[in-house]
């Protein structure tokens, strides 16, 4: 037989094959790329969380170091209004004695503790001592001593120990 066409050679892929093929590798590539893709990232977000893992850490430190240091000054704080509370009361108590001393009697030192107060004065006569100063003292103190030397021009200097009760002790404190 004879044909009046030449023969062609026959593709090894037909079109719709190579099309095929064509999109396959493709799609392999794209899948290949994204898990190269995602393994990259992956890699990437673990270095990242270890990096913010130390930094939680350090900071987790820094705030204990900072909670320690806020205690601090809040006791510190606490003590301050403390002391500033009594000095205040001291004061106010100081007051309140220099305010009980009368005219007629002048005082050379007192000394305060925290349930004794020692006053030495000069007073023109016992009774003026007696009416004047003493009962103030015997209202507040639980007990009151009172010590008398006659000076020369004939005043006297006197010594009042005076102890106030267990309970009233804060008045002074």
């Amino acid at each position: 037989m004879y044909s009046f066409t030449k023969p062609k050679r026959k593709p090894y892929f037909k079109e719709d094959t190579k099309l095929w093929l064509i999109f396959y590798f493709i799609s392999f590539f794209l899948f290949i790329s994204f898990a190269l893709f995602l393994l990259i990232k992956s890699y990437l977000y673990t270095k990242d969380s270890q990096k913010l893992n130390t930094q939680i850490i350090s900071l987790k430190q820094q705030i204990i170091k900072l909670n320690n240091q806020k205690d601090i000054i809040n006791l510190e704080k606490t003590l301050y209004e403390n002391i500033l509370v009594q000095n205040s009361v001291i004061k106010t108590s100081i007051k309140n004695l220099l305010d009980l001393i009368p005219d007629p009697i002048t005082l050379d030192k007192f000394l305060l503790s925290k349930n004794k107060l020692i006053i030495y004065g000069i007073t023109p006569t016992k009774d003026v001592y007696n009416l004047l100063m003493l009962p103030p003292l015997e209202s507040i103190f639980e007990s009151t001593t009172t010590y008398f030397y006659q000076l020369p021009n004939g005043w006297y200097r006197f010594k009042s120990i005076n102890t106030i009760k267990a309970t009233n002790e804060n008045a002074f404190n």
